[in-house]
């Protein structure tokens, strides 16, 4: 079953090296998003839980951290996700800069024409 996978980190430099760390197993369909630190704007203000922030940071926000999306075929290309990912962050188990989390997707359509995540492309 195919799996959503999520990085969000602090360090743009960390993000680089792990998508460069992920292009060498063959995963490489993965979005950035540019992601604001919406609570830490907002001292003062009431918090009001919102799933998704995505706006202009030219709104007064600044950007603090990246996010990325990927979706990979199993849960075994996830694992070397990670393993990839903490040769260059270092554990996620301890790290305070940078989470990654993954979901299965039962339900997934427009896959590409090769296994994502598997290197094996078709000819």
């Amino acid at each position: 079953m195919a799996y959503m996978m999520m990085l969000v980190a602090k360090d743009v430099e960390q993000i680089n090296a792990v998508l460069k760390a992920w292009e060498s197993i063959h995963v490489d369909d993965i979005i950035l998003v540019e992601s604001t630190c919406f609570h830490r704007e907002a001292e003062g203000r009431p918090h009001i839980p919102m799933r998704f922030m995505f706006e202009k940071l030219a709104q007064g926000r600044r950007q603090c951290s990246v996010t990325l999306f990927g979706v990979v075929t199993d849960e075994a290309v996830v694992q070397t996700c990670i393993v990839q990912a903490e040769t260059v962050i270092g554990d996620f188990d301890i790290a305070e800069n940078a989470m990654l989390v993954a979901w299965q997707l039962p339900i997934t359509r427009g896959f590409p024409g090769h296994p994502v995540g598997r290197g094996e492309l078709e000819e």
